[in-house]
């Protein structure tokens, strides 16, 4: 996991980049892709996982198994 989403190696020779919002809920991380135009033109973009939303409860549904 790399908490702000990519982290450069070995002077810059490798990039570790984590695609994984917030992993396992918890960690509260960011997420990270490049995009490469090329061998040396890249951009590398952060982004936040996506707002956590009550689950909806099941609608109410007729019970097929009442007599």
């Amino acid at each position: 996991m790399v908490e702000d989403g990519y982290s450069y190696n070995h002077d810059k020779a490798c990039v570790t980049i984590f695609t994984a919002p917030n992993y396992c809920y918890r960690c509260g991380n960011l997420a990270a892709f490049m995009n490469m135009n090329g061998t040396s033109n890249y951009q590398l973009t952060q982004f936040e996982p996506s707002p956590e939303n009550e689950p909806e409860l099941m609608k109410s549904f007729s019970d097929y198994f009442t007599f």
